[in-house]
């Protein structure tokens, strides 16, 4: 458990808050490219507990600037989008992608008063789908984040975007939970014999090669975070095997973990706020792209069908208001563990049942928390490191390749070291 001052430091992520400063220089999704179309309407986005606009001008390039006008504030999420910029209505000033003003067709012809108001913006740059933007200082951006999803054709992904009413700490923490799938997704998880790894049916159910609910957690910290095992044993030859699974957690908002064969998973916990996080679920196929159906099994699998389970600002239908539509019923035919529809809703349920901001003082942590213990050490390290010395943010103190970064799962020898299960 945490103190109340461990506990502020590690979640709050405001302009002034140590970690929201240490946030900031990392490059961090905005939002998908797809959201943004070329001279169409601004998206308004949230991030850190600014509010901003995101836009793509006439000539496709991506902008992201704060939502309210240099002038007198109106908000340019409100703005024409015109060829190189957005105009505000109220007195139809032009910025750019850059933040430079164009326009101020209010003043005198003769006015320089333009060239010397700058709106607020922040650098935004596109890969693996993705709109990216760096919040910190000036000239010491990291290096793009060069994941293994972001280096394959789009069409090998589908992702799932939905807006989550807690603090994006107890979010991650999820992520880096393995022994809550044999309880909380039973229903999609069920184990099987004769399999190596996890497959994923027809009807969207993963087999699983072990029915082991109380895994041993073991961890080894990277320059980029840490990476854990959930060790399990095996349905088949338990007394020689094991059934390993490696997660990795990569600093400061990321989790890379094995999905089904030939697939990868990584979900991302976006902070809009202290209290409202935008989670992303990037599922990808290594072996090529996925077609329609593939996608709607997932989509429906996770309960984050767009204007079915969510709306088009990516809030859910099942939320705390509705007590997540939870079927007792279906609970006591034997139907389904939880009530929930949708793994993902699962998952965000439990989030937000603990509140915005969970107090942390008041849990009892066991052995199935090895890894949510390690992430929060660590990142309460690396904020102190930077707020008190200035030392560089978790995982950017060295460089780090990225795209060599793996998850994977596999029944090995009980002798086997864990390590060796992903390169």
């Amino acid at each position: 458990m945490l103190t109340r001052e461990e506990n502020e430091l590690l979640c709050r992520v405001g302009a002034e808050a140590p970690m929201g400063k240490m946030l900031r220089r990392y490059w961090i999704p905005a939002l998908m490219s797809s959201e943004l179309e070329s001279g169409g309407a601004p998206k308004r986005v949230r991030l850190l507990g600014e509010d901003l606009v995101a836009f793509r001008d006439g000539a496709g390039r991506a902008g992201i600037l704060d939502e309210n006008c240099p002038h007198r504030g109106s908000s340019l999420v409100l703005a024409r989008n015109e060829d190189c910029g957005l105009r505000c209505l109220y007195h139809g000033w032009k910025i750019d992608v850059a933040g430079n003003v164009l326009e101020t067709p209010a003043e005198p012809e003769e006015s320089t008063f333009k060239e010397r108001v700058r709106a607020i913006a922040y650098p935004a740059r596109e890969w693996g789908g993705f709109v990216w933007t760096y919040m910190g200082p000036p000239g010491l951006e990291p290096p793009e984040l060069d994941f293994p999803w972001t280096r394959l054709p789009e069409d090998h992904s589908v992702v799932i975007k939905v807006r989550t009413e807690c603090n994006w700490v107890q979010a991650l923490e999820g992520v880096i939970d393995s022994a809550h799938g044999n309880y909380l997704h039973s229903n999609l998880l069920k184990p099987a014999s004769g399999l190596s790894a996890t497959v994923l049916r027809e009807d969207g159910r993963l087999d699983r090669p072990s029915d082991d609910g109380a895994p041993t957690i073991e961890a080894e910290n990277t320059p980029y975070g840490f990476r854990y095992a959930a060790i399990r044993k095996p349905i088949v030859d338990p007394e020689t095997n094991k059934y390993v699974r490696v997660t990795l957690f990569i600093a400061p908002i990321y989790a890379l973990f094995p999905g089904a064969k030939g697939m990868t998973n990584m979900q991302i916990f976006v902070p809009l706020d202290d209290e409202h996080t935008m989670h992303y679920f990037v599922k990808t196929s290594l072996e090529g792209p996925l077609d329609e159906r593939t996608r709607e099994i997932h989509m429906k699998r996770a309960g984050t069908r767009m204007r079915i389970d969510i709306d088009a600002e990516y809030r859910k239908v099942r939320s705390a208001e509705n007590n997540w539509m939870q079927d007792r019923e279906a609970m006591k035919r034997g139907e389904s563990f939880s009530g929930i529809f949708g793994v993902t809703t699962e998952d965000i349920a439990m989030q937000e049942s603990m509140g915005p901001i969970y107090d942390r003082t008041k849990e009892h942590l066991g052995t199935s928390d090895v890894a949510v213990i390690r992430m929060r050490r660590l990142m309460l390290d690396a904020v102190r490191r930077f707020r008190d010395n200035g030392d560089p943010p978790l995982g950017l103190a060295e460089r780090v390749d990225y795209a060599a970064l793996r998850a994977d799962e596999r029944i090995v020898a009980r002798d086997t070291v864990w390590q060796s299960v992903v390169a």
